[in-house]
């Protein structure tokens, strides 16, 4: 069983050994032996893919993806099928996604607006490279939900690459999902979706470090409603299978971080010292507690669960969670080496102590 920062990987990833092409290559990608082997697995991987998808018949790619033994054989190939739907040619078109996480509060249910303010994009991206590129961009004209982004299959994106005719009725016929902020706090995820010409490949995945605020700016703006604060978080346009990954990913990320702030403030306000656990539990999630460090004072233990995907880095959870707490000044902090069952209850601070762990701010000692 893998650790990551000494936890373990509670990730239920088949063990059966299947006979599939495209898994034998994926792993000769994430093990190679010699240059040439691993050129020939990623051609031999794209190769089997294209073909699948252009005859719809891709019931191997998702035996695939769903009976890969490990993160790393899975993001080979996802990457090799993310590759395969990029603009191969001229007369191909290049979807792109940007996705727009939206951090909101509100007394009531309130709606925002669902158009994309493309005149306004292209504004920001007009004395940058690749400019005119940002001017040929179609944008659908509403914003996608996840849900609607994840149902598009693998082949519909493939048949909606092949030429401009195609990508237009693709874009006319996607739903309609109404953009509200629940009352309450809610952290939500849209993506702006479009396509272009193969020259806008460059720009995608791209550090827009300059242009974030001014996009940020864009789409508080174009959002702002009467009723609900609103935070938002745009992020780089993306290749749209990559859009989705990033902007789930950020969405839990910024999810997990309201909750932290939330958690943290509340405690404080009963008790001097906040203290939080860190623990895997089987099925694949880890679990964020928090209470106070002392029994005397324990509340009601708040719990924030973050479901694990095949493509999660473990790694970059947890230290990206560690950052948060150091800069709330939370030192009291135990994560278990043990995961703890489905119905288990996650231990409180003070039990914590008395269990196999550390805490990751200072050197392992024991």
């Amino acid at each position: 069983m893998n650790t990551h920062h000494c936890l373990p990987d509670t990730r239920a990833f088949p063990t059966d050994q299947v006979k599939n092409e495209l898994l034998l290559h994926a792993a000769s990608l994430v093990t190679p032996t010699s240059k040439a082997q691993t050129t020939l697995a990623r051609e031999s991987l794209q190769t089997e893919i294209s073909r699948m998808l252009a005859q719809n018949h891709y019931t191997n790619l998702s035996v695939a993806l769903a009976m890969a033994a490990n993160s790393d054989i899975y993001n080979a190939l996802w990457n090799s099928m993310e590759t395969v739907l990029q603009a191969r040619n001229q007369t191909e078109v290049q979807w792109l996604a940007l996705p727009v996480i939206i951090v909101g509060g509100a007394k009531e249910n309130i709606s925002l607006p669902d158009s994309i303010p493309a005149e306004a994009i292209t504004e920001i991206f007009k004395n940058r490279p690749w400019s005119d590129e940002w001017n040929k961009i179609h944008w659908a004209s509403h914003l996608v939900s996840d849900t609607t982004l994840t149902h598009i299959k693998a082949s519909q994106w493939y048949a909606a690459k092949q030429n401009q005719q195609m990508a237009a009725d693709f874009l006319g016929q996607l739903p309609k999902t109404p953009l509200i902020v629940e009352s309450g706090q809610s952290v939500q995820v849209f993506y702006a979706l479009g396509f272009s010409g193969p020259g806008i490949q460059s720009a995608l995945n791209c550090n827009l470090a300059d242009t974030a605020l001014p996009l940020m700016q864009v789409w508080q703006t174009h959002l702002a409603t009467a009723g609900a604060t609103l935070f938002i978080n745009p992020l780089a346009p993306q290749s749209p299978l990559n859009a989705l990954r990033s902007g789930s990913a950020m969405r839990l990320r910024m999810a997990c971080d309201v909750f932290t702030t939330n958690a943290i403030r509340a405690i404080r306000l009963q008790s001097p010292r906040v203290g939080v656990v860190i623990a895997a539990q089987k099925g694949g999630n880890i679990l964020f507690g928090f209470n106070a460090t002392d029994s005397v004072f324990e509340l009601q233990p708040q719990i924030f669960r973050w479901p694990l995907t095949q493509a999660d880095n473990i790694d970059s959870i947890i230290q990206n969670f560690i950052d948060l707490l150091a800069e709330c000044n939370v030192e009291n902090i135990r994560l278990l080496h043990e995961p703890i069952s489905a119905r288990a209850q996650l231990p409180s601070y003070a039990q914590s102590i008395n269990m196999v762990g550390h805490n990751p701010l200072f050197p392992r000692s024991h």
